[in-house]
């Protein structure tokens, strides 16, 4: 027989090389690669982030996704047509908040492109409690049961406290 020593590794099968990083190196690797996806898709970087977000930051599976089927990617992560277009409140005769049942005259009312209409501030205590509970403002969906449009940053400036947007 051969001098052949059985080597055995020098870790144990759960021991993993691991390095800790700052919030801020992790802030900073995600703001790259967002950036990257926005030069290479063309789209803005508030939707790379959604999107990457979406594909829980892997960017190769988003990026092959998207040269396939662009406009499923963005229906599917929330970001379908109209995403962008203005936020604006409106008064509407005769509306009825369903959650809160409200059908004061003269409310505000606010409907993000998929057509759900709440009040104005049904919508604002839905996003605070978002912002506030789960620390997450890019990939809030709408407040109705099975919609799953993001609700963007503009609703989210027109209907949100500073203070508590930049969280």
């Amino acid at each position: 027989m051969d001098d052949v020593k059985d080597e055995k590794p020098s870790k144990k099968a759960y021991e993993v090389d691991f390095k800790v990083h700052s919030d801020e190196q992790i802030r900073a690797a995600q703001q790259m690669q967002i950036e990257e996806v926005s030069s290479i898709l063309g789209l803005p970087v508030e939707q790379c982030a959604i999107l990457l977000r979406f594909f829980k930051w892997q960017k190769d599976r988003l990026i092959e996704k998207y040269m396939d089927t662009p406009d499923e990617v963005l229906e599917d992560a929330g970001l379908g047509p109209g995403y962008e277009a203005p936020a604006v409140l409106e008064k509407l005769k005769g509306f009825s908040c369903e959650i809160c049942c409200d059908d004061e005259r003269g409310l505000d009312t606010y409907a993000m492109k998929c057509g759900h209409r709440y009040c104005a501030d049904c919508y604002r205590q839905y996003i605070e409690s978002k912002i506030k509970d789960e620390g997450e403002a890019s990939r809030i969906e709408c407040p109705a049961e099975g919609c799953s449009r993001i609700v963007g940053s503009k609703t989210i400036d027109l209907l949100v406290p500073s203070e508590i947007n930049h969280r």
